[in-house]
């Protein structure tokens, strides 16, 4: 994806917000996203932080994890919620 493409779909999340050059995603909103490889498409769900530049695009996960690619590996993006009403087993309280 191009930079400015990856701007405005991170500013349509709710939740989102921008620190510095970095986007952090609360843990409420779970965004993953998904980078094309040779081979796969690889996903990269409860993302936390991204910071996307020109030349790389940092993701954190909440995890902890950390990756790195160029910003037009990233193909996609997914983004849902984690409130406790969306993940409940079909148990009445």
């Amino acid at each position: 994806m191009k930079l400015e493409l990856i701007t405005r779909v991170f500013e349509g999340i709710s939740g989102a917000r921008k620190d510095g050059g970095a986007w952090l995603f609360p843990e409420e909103v779970e965004v993953s996203l998904y980078v094309s490889l040779p081979a796969e498409v690889l996903t990269l769900p409860k993302v936390s932080r991204v910071l996307p530049t020109a030349e790389l695009l940092t993701v954190e996960t909440h995890r902890g994890e950390r990756f790195y690619f160029a910003p037009e590996d990233l193909s996609g993006v997914k983004v849902g919620s984690t409130r406790e009403r969306d993940r409940g087993a079909g148990f009445v309280r």
